[in-house]
């Protein structure tokens, strides 16, 4: 496992600062190169964990308690994007509803014009601010089952780990020597760093996207569930 810390040090070697490295992350006393260091690793990880909405490592299960008479769900604190075909109503339940997804401006005028219905909802459709709403509107207190991406989640601490999965955490580091290059006009870092990382998030989106496994096997396992992603 890589903290945030080590992953600043290592950076600090491969780069040619004399000593260890950055002593802790938020310390005050670092030198100017040091404290690059732990801003380009804050920065090309957070980068990294933005490049797609649906990473496997950002995907999270959750219940949510509807409300008789509301409409809308509390969204999780980390939400970044819903899961938009798996929203269950009651699913423990030999009860349970596959909510339908529905577009929001074909939704609002569909279902939200005049009198509402209420029962168990049906239909479900995601609001301009990010929030599901059901109908018919609910008329008990019941749990719905939601899949989404979380959003990513900023290094702070010396103890702090990358959502990113740990055999992949060079990748972090190939990113932050590129910023570090860009900065300081050193193009044989640049050079070799791009070359890692242009592998390694290969292997990383080959791994952490959805259908994409394939990409990286000899010889494709499933077909079926095989998606080519464009650059």
């Amino acid at each position: 496992m890589s903290t945030y810390l080590q992953l600043c040090q290592d950076m600090a070697r491969d780069i040619g600062i004399p000593g260890t490295g950055p002593s802790s992350v938020t310390s005050t006393t670092l030198s100017e190169e040091e404290n690059s260091v732990v801003r380009y690793i804050k920065q090309a990880d957070n980068d990294l964990q933005s490049r797609w909405f649906d990473w496997d490592f950002l995907w999270k299960e959750a219940s949510i308690t509807s409300s008789a008479s509301t409409s809308t769900l509390t969204s999780p604190a980390d939400l970044g994007n819903w899961k938009l075909d798996e929203i269950i109503w009651a699913k423990t339940t030999d009860d349970y509803q596959e909510l339908e997804y529905v577009v929001w401006d074909q939704y609002n005028l569909e279902y939200k014009l005049g009198s509402i219905d209420t029962g168990v909802p049906e239909v479900f459709s995601v609001k301009p601010n990010n929030q599901i709403d059901m109908y018919p509107t609910p008329d008990s207190a019941t749990a719905v089952s939601v899949t989404y991406w979380t959003t990513p989640t900023e290094l702070s601490a010396d103890s702090s780990v990358s959502a990113i999965p740990v055999r992949f955490h060079k990748i972090i580091i190939a990113r932050a020597k590129m910023y570090y290059a860009e900065n300081e006009d050193a193009p044989e870092i640049m050079s070799g760093s791009l070359n890692e990382f242009e592998d390694l998030l290969d292997k990383l989106e080959a791994d952490q996207l959805p259908r994409q496994k394939n990409r990286r096997f000899s010889r494709a396992q499933d077909l079926s569930n095989f998606t080519v992603r464009p650059e």
